[in-house]
């Protein structure tokens, strides 16, 4: 759904489609999804889904070199052109040189000393949007996913932030599995994987610290956004106009935490939210939209949806979840 707003702004959104956009609509010209059909995907779902059968292929497994593997078929794939981002295409490029994965130094290999110094360049949100089969996979254990996560974000972002901002979402990815969850617990959940993702990253010597804003207290200020908006401003416009939407880390995953708290979980309600926020529509909806899907289930989803993403993309999405669920289970 993002697929057809994204990089535009609000007031863009509002004008080409009439009001906020509630269903698949053909995306512009304009855009990246250009000339695609409406209900297709993007990369900030087509990268973990096609991570998703991966690491269900390895009997459940998650490595760095399976989230490379992954990553090197999907640049084989028909979205590797028109939506890899900034990090991710470099990364396969380098990785497609060198043929050697498994050996394979990410630190200062991304790009030149302007490129590694450029936050926006750095620290996408690609390794954000990916990090939710870590929370899948990790059978509602946090302290696990975090772990998965790490692996799964080293695999194409090397630094602590992009780390941080992944561990952040498969943390409350893993909460929402719980049966007890609430909307507290999940983001309570992403604020200790966020902070302990950091961490751990920072104890690594194989990633790349450099200056820029930290994703914990981005995070922070979205959870006050998100809780104390008043005087009829809308804590959406506050999360965006505030925190922003664009592509670095440090603003779409707080802002999609942010999101969810805003709209207490309800699925629809956060991914319309994403879908229409602006700019990093695609990635900010997919990362709210797991978040909630984990928290409220598949009967949350309007219906029909799955039907329309099945059949526009090739996928089978009930074997899919049904899988995951078996191996789960297979797992604790």
């Amino acid at each position: 759904m993002g697929a057809a707003t994204e990089a535009k702004s609000t007031g863009q959104i509002e004008k080409i489609f009439g009001g906020r956009v509630k269903e698949f609509k053909n995306p512009p010209r304009d855009v990246q999804a250009r000339g695609r059909k409406a209900g297709q995907v993007t990369d900030a779902f087509s990268i973990p889904y096609m991570l998703t059968e991966d690491i269900l292929k390895n009997d459940g497994e998650i490595s760095k070199e399976i989230g490379m593997d992954s990553l090197l078929r999907w640049g084989d794939s028909e979205y590797f052109e028109p939506f890899a981002g900034m990090t991710t295409r470099k990364a396969i490029i380098q990785m497609n040189e060198l043929k050697k994965m498994n050996t394979w130094d990410y630190i200062g290999h991304l790009g030149n000393k302007l490129f590694k110094g450029h936050y926006y360049a750095l620290s996408s949100n690609g390794a954000a949007v990916k990090a939710y089969p870590a929370g899948l996979f990790s059978g509602g254990n946090v302290e696990l996913a975090i772990q998965y996560a790490i692996e799964i974000a080293i695999s194409s972002h090397d630094d602590p932030w992009s780390v941080s901002g992944a561990c952040a979402v498969a943390a409350a990815v893993s909460e929402a599995m719980n049966d007890t969850a609430s909307v507290y617990s999940i983001v309570q959940a992403a604020k200790y994987g966020c902070v302990k993702g950091e961490q751990l990253a920072r104890q690594r010597d194989d990633l790349h610290v450099y200056p820029g804003p930290s994703v914990a207290k981005r995070l922070d200020m979205a959870i006050d956004i998100a809780l104390h908006t008043s005087g009829g401003a809308d804590p959406i416009e506050e999360l965006r106009d505030r925190i922003g939407s664009g592509p670095a880390i440090a603003e779409t995953v707080p802002t999609a935490i942010g999101i969810f708290i805003a709209e207490q979980g309800n699925t629809m309600n956060c991914i319309y939210d994403g879908v229409n926020i602006g700019d990093e529509t695609s990635a900010i909806a997919s990362i709210a939209g797991a978040i909630c899907g984990a928290f409220r289930g598949s009967k949350s989803i309007t219906d029909g949806y799955l039907e329309i993403l099945n059949e526009q993309n090739g996928f089978d999405l009930e074997k899919q979840a049904e899988a995951v669920s078996e191996k789960c289970q297979n797992l604790s």
